[in-house]
């Protein structure tokens, strides 16, 4: 299973901004969650602001994407692509950054707990985005499967009122 990504940069020695490159390639989806769930990394970028005053090569641009080893990348971006299959529950997680959850594909419904004990169900159609916020949550897959593009930005952990504690990170797997 792949699909195509294309990234652009300026050449080296772009004076005027009118030399730009573009890597066209396939990038190909890789199994995780006892494979019920593909995903593939896009690319990525250490701190913020990122730069793009460098060129690239496609080297450069393996090394981007395959240097994300969960979903947020510690003080920097990634962008991912994941394929869900049908009916799949993806359990309650938490990570240190907003994800910008764009539902290619399929539909979802995003599961998020509630002050009393229970939970709240809201159904993603294909077009729709979902933005995760530091937020516990879970991921239910229609019948039909999912495609969603993630866009992941490090982001500090969520502050509990009180004490002055922080929410843990909350893996799925």
């Amino acid at each position: 299973m792949s699909f195509r990504r294309i990234v652009t940069s300026h050449a080296d020695g772009d004076e005027d901004g009118s030399d730009v490159r573009v890597f066209d390639d396939k990038v190909e989806m890789r199994p995780v969650l006892e494979g019920n769930a593909h995903m593939a990394p896009l690319f990525s970028s250490l701190g913020l602001p990122a730069t793009n005053s460098h060129h690239i090569s496609s080297s450069d641009i393996d090394a981007a994407a395959s240097r994300v080893n969960a979903v947020a990348l510690p003080g920097g971006v990634n962008a991912q692509v994941t394929d869900v299959a049908p009916n799949y529950f993806i359990k309650m997680h938490r990570t240190y950054s907003i994800d910008y959850n764009i539902i290619l594909a399929g539909s979802v419904t995003l599961i998020t707990p509630t002050k009393d004990g229970g939970e709240s169900r809201t159904e993603v159609r294909a077009g729709e985005i979902v933005i995760q916020r530091g937020t516990l949550h879970a991921w239910e897959v229609g019948p039909d499967g999912a495609r969603w593009c993630t866009v992941v930005v490090a982001a500090l952990p969520v502050q509990v009122e009180g004490e002055g504690g922080v929410l843990d990170e909350v893996d799925f797997k």
